[in-house]
């Protein structure tokens, strides 16, 4: 279970540094000025649309990670065969992933509710 814990983290680590990588693929010597995309924040607006299309990407990583902990704890508890420590851990593997689900949701939540405030043109991404 640590084995593919440790995979799966080192997967999305990798992929966390490869991506912006290879999204900087128009970036040449004789030209730099593919190297820094113009990022299009001229407001205040602008700096909330791209937190909240960082937060959904950070959210589908977690939806994700939440399914893999939630069908780790079902599997554990399938298969614990009456055992109550391994019970306990299985209900804690469904618990934690929800409870990271509703973090989750809350932090989606928390950047609207703060672009509502400043009264800026608030688009929430899902």
């Amino acid at each position: 279970m640590k084995k593919f814990l440790t995979a799966a983290f080192a997967f999305m680590a990798l992929a966390m540094i490869v991506t912006p990588v290879l999204a900087a693929g128009n970036c040449t010597v004789d030209d730099p000025s593919g190297c820094v995309p113009d990022s299009g924040i001229t407001s205040i607006s602008g700096v909330f649309a791209l937190l909240s299309k960082a937060t959904s990407w950070i959210f589908v990583v977690l939806l994700f990670m939440a399914f893999i902990f939630i069908i780790m704890g079902a599997f554990t508890y399938i298969s614990s065969k009456g055992d109550p420590k391994l019970v306990t851990s299985a209900k804690n593997y469904i618990i934690y992933a929800l409870i990271g689900v509703a973090v989750g949701i809350l932090a989606k939540g928390l950047i609207y509710a703060i672009c509502s405030i400043l009264g800026a043109n608030c688009k929430l991404l899902f």
